[in-house]
């Protein structure tokens, strides 16, 4: 068996396991079938061309494998143009709904010349070296190869566009698949634009298609490994379809120069390959010197922009500038005024002008221009007194506003009042600002157009690109506004904590004094008792005179008075102060820690509110207990009962957060102020508990 021969074989059989394989992965993907169509009459070219190896020993042999072999070399790129315009295309479908006539036609073309002229598309078989065959073409051969030649540019053309459009990953995955394609097409290209300049088929290139077809296998194998699946979705745009297009122009214009060559022939069949190269070389040149002329490119982009709708305005380019001219800028008036030169520069409209609607959506108010001074804002406010029809026309109509075609008073009042700004121009058109369904503001624009002949008309990209703009400036200004309000809310929370805090502190005060109270009748007669009852109730007035006194900086940030202290001296003093008035019984296990910079004051209220919510969970014989502790640079005190316990969840979602509690006339702001305070100090404050077995808060400070 010859080298051709072994080489064809081989290719045919990867074709078929790679056409098994992706139908495999997904038989009911269309893109996956016509790919599999497409690979399996690869196949059987090659499997026919081997057999011509082996069995076509005559003229008349050569001659019947080689039109079996053409006539599935006819059939391969209808099959490959629809992948070409299916594969990777997120378009695919309309496509084949606009141009299914077209692809049909494609598709149908070949089999008249190789049905019914199968017979004519050779003339003789000539011998031209050791085992190798020049086919001479006939008409119906000639015209198969101008249709192979034509169908391939196609192809190369769509996955050219592609590969050009995707990016990244989807770029990654699908480059080996256009590769492969393009080394079979590109190599057909080449066939047959030969057969065609010298009027037949050299069978010698037989394995040259062999051995690129080999190579594309090892291309779908690479492509199929970095993706299960063909189905890729890609958007072409406009800057490759006007690329692709000067590249298929291309294409015409050596097709062109291919018949002329064929026409020069039939006029001089001496013609010698010498001169042949000669004009190929003469029309590249001829080509070059096209594509380089500044006249032929200007009427190319008039053509791309005519018939494939290429935008005026690089929109790309436009948002990049907006977001650098805007993103530093976090006030009204300066937002507005640089969309409004932003709009002037792209349109070359001398005066653009942005109007705010106010709270009661009666008023606008100029808060930036390419034209009229800021001093003039508050006059024109006034003098704009039939603003609310214009608000009420615009919150209901988003679209660009001709105020030639529909008028209102408010343009001639403004016009009016800042005549020097108006002076041989006037309001034109008004663009409502709108964002998130509320008409935050308003856009003008005047009819000084720069080369506009003061006609100032805006085309359909124009408005686009001034609503595009207007959306983007509604939205900033909408953020402002919303900040806004959210601080006078914080504001608003900040008193409203503020308050529940003092509020919560004296909860506290009071339920010491009425725990006090309550065992007062019973112990009145005993003096130590009567002795504690005194130094609770005076701890507690001065408790709250120091709350009164300090409730002022509370409306901030909680203020420290750091000072030196003993954090075991600290604890033995706060649970004196609850001496006997418990629910259950108090533990003490006071390690000796190390002093610490900490506010006495705060960190007392901290011990309280643990000691307190501590008793509250326990049932009347419980125990709570207090433990201090010194572990390499910090210090800690823990509070621990064995009460009710809390859930994981409310621990997680709600236990430190305000308002939240499981009790019945909590505030739900004890352990949100403790865990503030301890994280002013550079602490934390940990929580471990189970439910109906109990709780450890334990507080973490820093030892400096």
């Amino acid at each position: 068996m010859s080298i051709p021969a072994v080489l064809s074989y081989a290719a045919a059989y990867l074709s078929l396991i790679l056409t098994a394989a992706v139908l495999l992965r997904d038989r009911h993907s269309f893109v996956h079938r016509v790919f599999a169509a497409g690979m399996f009459l690869f196949a059987i070219e090659e499997i026919f061309r081997a057999l011509s190896y082996n069995y076509a020993v005559l003229p008349d042999d050569v001659l019947y494998w080689n039109r079996r072999i053409i006539t599935i070399s006819a059939m391969l790129p209808a099959a490959w143009l629809l992948f070409s315009v299916s594969y990777a295309r997120a378009e695919s479908r309309g496509l084949f709904s606009r141009w299914k006539l077209g692809l049909l036609g494609i598709g149908l073309a070949p089999i008249p010349l190789v049905l019914i002229f199968r017979h004519s598309i050779f003339k003789v078989a000539e011998l031209n070296g050791p085992d190798q065959w020049l086919l001479r073409l006939d008409s119906p051969g000639w015209y198969l190869q101008f249709y192979l030649l034509i169908v391939s540019v196609l192809i190369l053309f769509n996955l050219e566009r592609t590969i050009r459009s995707s990016t990244g990953r989807v770029r990654w995955q699908i480059k080996f698949m256009a590769l492969g394609v393009g080394v079979l097409f590109g190599l057909r290209l080449y066939l047959a634009s030969q057969a065609l300049l010298y009027s037949g088929i050299d069978t010698k290139f037989g394995a040259t298609n062999a051995a690129a077809l080999l190579v594309a296998n090892i291309l779908f194998a690479c492509s199929l490994a970095r993706g299960r699946t063909l189905n890729v979705d890609v958007y072409l745009s406009t800057a490759t379809i006007q690329n692709s297009f000067t590249i298929i122009l291309a294409g015409i214009y050596l097709l062109t120069v291919g018949v002329l060559a064929r026409v020069a022939r039939s006029f001089s069949p001496e013609l010698s390959l010498p001169l042949g190269a000669f004009i190929v070389f003469v029309s590249l040149t001829a080509l070059a010197v096209l594509l380089l002329s500044n006249r032929i490119s200007r009427k190319l982009r008039l053509f791309v922009t005519s018939h494939f709708k290429r935008p005026s305005y690089d929109y790309r380019r436009v948002w990049m500038d907006l977001t650098k001219r805007t993103t530093s800028l976090v006030g009204a008036a300066e937002l507005s005024s640089a969309i409004c030169r932003m709009v002037s520069d792209s349109l070359e409209i001398l005066s653009v002008n942005v109007w705010l609607v106010d709270e009661s959506q009666r008023r606008l108010t100029l808060t930036g221009s390419t034209s009229i001074p800021q001093t003039l804002s508050k006059s024109l406010e006034r003098a704009g007194t039939s603003a609310p029809e214009l608000i009420r026309y615009l919150r209901e109509n988003p679209d660009t506003v001709d105020l030639d075609e529909k008028s209102f008073a408010w343009a001639s009042e403004i016009e009016n009042a800042a005549a020097d700004s108006f002076r041989g121009a006037r309001i034109r058109y008004a663009i409502g600002l709108h964002a998130a369904g509320d008409l935050v503001g308003v856009m003008t624009l005047n009819d000084d157009r720069v080369g506009r002949g003061g006609e100032g008309t805006l085309s359909t990209e124009d408005s686009i690109l001034v609503q595009t703009l207007a959306s983007q400036l509604a939205a900033s200004l909408l953020n402002l506004k919303l900040s806004a309000r959210l601080r006078n809310a914080k504001e608003m929370e900040a008193f409203q904590a503020v308050s529940t805090f003092f509020v919560h502190d004296l909860k506290n005060l009071a339920s010491r004094l009425s725990l006090t109270m309550q065992n007062l009748p019973a112990n009145f007669d005993n003096p130590e008792f009567r002795t504690d009852a005194l130094r609770v109730i005076g701890n507690s007035l001065s408790s709250i005179d120091a709350m009164c006194a300090r409730l002022s900086m509370l409306k901030q940030n909680i203020e420290l008075r750091l000072a030196e202290s003993d954090l075991c001296e600290l604890v033995n003093t706060t649970l004196d102060e609850f001496k006997d008035n418990l629910r259950g019984a108090l533990e003490r296990d006071l390690q000796p820690v190390p002093k610490t910079a900490m506010d006495s004051e705060q960190i007392h209220k901290v011990l309280t509110n643990l000691v307190l919510n501590a008793s509250e969970a326990l049932n009347g014989n419980g125990v709570i207990r207090v433990v201090t502790l010194h572990e390499g640079d910090t210090v800690s005190v823990s509070v621990r009962d064995n009460g009710c316990g809390m859930s994981e969840e409310f621990i997680e979602n709600s236990l430190f957060r305000p308002f939240q509690t499981t009790k019945k006339k909590g505030l739900g702001i004890g352990l949100f102020h403790c865990k503030m305070i301890v994280e002013a100090h550079r602490g934390k404050i940990e929580v471990n508990s189970i439910v109906g077995k109990g709780t450890e808060f334990r507080v973490i400070l820093p030892v400096s």
